[in-house]
């Protein structure tokens, strides 16, 4: 039988992933009931579960009712600026600790990248090719900081996934940081980092200034 613990895992994540995606829209009310009632689990670990979500700036959270969080361009670029000032920092001090293993892993997700995946797969795929540098660091607030501002700004990228029809600008610009990070650079992949960041940011913002994000 699950723990309350594992239970509360299992349906943080799946909520997670709803939210991300745009299966749960922002506005959307969350009750612990409805929760409960979804995933066929008690009160606790779907209070535990919207409690995490809150925490992360995914949903809203009331006495027994939370709600999707709206998304707007000015949280957009704050997340943004955000992490162009920590993750090229984290990801600098954690290249020294990147060996073959997360080179190969890497490599592997870029080849996964560049063969036309579906959008959706190839943000899963972007997430763990920076990830394998940036959670490298003996730096433990800096990474669960850099996590959650990606995951915050995957949001944004889900929800508009139509515009990543091509990919080719973002798959050289990964090349380029894989090559750094075989050469042991750390100001280069640094650099690249965050240029590869700000490149992101700038065309995310243009799409949205055309279309702007649904707001709650």
């Amino acid at each position: 039988m699950p723990t309350v613990e594992s239970a509360a895992a299992r349906v943080t994540g799946s909520l997670r992933q709803r939210v991300l995606t745009g299966e749960l829209k922002p506005g959307e009310p969350l009750s612990q009931s409805r929760v409960a009632a979804e995933y066929g689990v008690s009160r606790i670990p779907a209070r535990d579960a919207l409690q995490t979500l809150a925490a992360e700036g995914l949903v809203d959270l009331g006495a027994f009712t939370a709600v999707v969080r709206g998304t707007s361009i000015a949280e957009l670029q704050e997340l943004y600026e955000l992490r162009e000032a920590i993750e090229p920092l984290v990801t600098r001090i954690a290249v020294p600790n990147v060996g073959r293993a997360e080179v190969a892993m890497m490599t592997a997700l870029l080849d996964e990248m560049v063969s036309h995946p579906s959008a959706i797969d190839w943000l899963g795929a972007n997430a763990r090719f920076h990830a394998l540098i940036y959670t490298r660091a003996d730096r433990t607030r800096m990474i669960e900081l850099t996590t959650q501002l990606r995951r915050l700004t995957d949001r944004y990228l889900y929800l508009h996934v139509d515009i990543f029809g091509e990919t080719g600008r973002l798959n050289l610009e990964h090349r380029r940081i894989l090559e750094a990070v075989e050469t042991g650079d750390p100001a280069e992949v640094a650099e690249l980092t965050r240029l590869h960041i700000a490149a992101s940011h700038d065309f995310l913002l243009r799409h949205l200034l055309r279309e702007p994000a649904p707001r709650r």
